[in-house]
């Protein structure tokens, strides 16, 4: 299910857009890139502006498919949330296009 829609700026590095499901709508919601404190370190925080200052709700690691495509694994987390929701991001169709994509988890 896609949850999100993002473009990306090569320039900065950063991927701009939105995320939208029943209960939520976040607009300006960034991915910025951070330098990594350790190997296991995200690659992105997933933040926005406020008039008061920047409020970050998760981060977001390099990954590469089993198929070799390139994408970034989401965490998103608010307290408001029962846990955090991991999710994907990947290219979409059109070039600097990304989509945010949730599936809900399986019983084990």
């Amino acid at each position: 299910m896609i949850i999100g829609n993002f473009k990306y700026d090569a320039k900065r590095d950063t991927y701009d857009g939105e995320i939208t499901t029943f209960t939520a709508h976040r607009a300006n919601m960034q991915l910025v890139p951070v330098e990594k404190p350790s190997e296991n370190g995200p690659s992105y925080r997933l933040v926005t502006a406020t008039p008061l200052g920047t409020v970050e709700f998760g981060a977001a690691w390099k990954k590469t498919s089993q198929g070799g495509d390139d994408y970034l694994s989401v965490a998103i987390d608010d307290p408001s949330l029962s846990r955090s929701i991991n999710a994907a991001l990947m290219k979409a169709q059109k070039k600097n296009d990304a989509i945010l994509i949730w599936s809900r988890p399986t019983k084990k």
